[in-house]
């Protein structure tokens, strides 16, 4: 048996209801916008406040021109979704991404042609997988690997002309291999 029109309606619109108050407090983290050089705006001890509470909304700052230089969402003062940076060319620069103002999942840059600049992947506030940085030649510059923020696994890097600079493996935090380092040694002459 169907449901007559008007129940229906009203079933249809309580399940929206309920839906747009699941998402609670993120809904409205977009609603208030304040450019970062509003003297309202303040930042003490990592947390910001805008007319003194917690500041809960989306921080942004401008070039001369008026084109977006950074945006970055924030739930009650600390860093809170995702951040962005613009190079003045409007390519993006850094992709970000926080949760209660610690950095989580894969936060990615680029250098201003679009070429990549590094990929990193957070879980936590701590370095977790692989970690990959490039030249602006677009050649690699360095792979590392961590395990809860910390060097584990494969690691190398290369000089922008493409030899190895690096090439070692951390196992339960010691090294093994070429470190890339250079050797200084004083030698007093007599």
């Amino acid at each position: 048996m169907a449901l007559q029109v008007p129940y229906r309606n009203r079933l249809i619109g309580l399940v929206l209801l309920i839906a747009v108050y699941s998402c609670g407090n993120r809904s409205n983290v977009n609603r208030i916008k304040v450019n970062i050089a509003d003297a309202a705006l303040k930042q003490i001890a990592g947390v910001f406040y805008y007319h003194d509470a917690p500041f809960t909304g989306m921080i942004y700052s401008t070039y001369p021109g008026g084109d977006t230089a950074r945006a970055e969402t924030f739930m009650e003062g600390r860093e809170d979704g995702w951040l962005k940076w613009w190079y003045p060319n409007k390519q993006l620069a850094q992709l970000r991404f926080f949760t209660n103002g610690k950095k989580e999942r894969v936060h990615r840059g680029w250098w201003e042609d679009g070429k990549p600049k590094f990929e990193y992947h957070f879980v936590n506030d701590e370095h977790e997988g692989e970690a990959k940085e490039w030249f602006k030649s677009g050649a690699l510059c360095r792979v590392f690997h961590y395990k809860a923020g910390h060097e584990e696994g494969s690691e190398k890097m290369w000089w922008d002309n493409g030899k190895i600079r690096a090439n070692y493996v951390v196992i339960n935090g010691e090294k093994f291999g070429l470190f890339g380092e250079k050797l200084c040694v004083n030698q007093l002459k007599k």
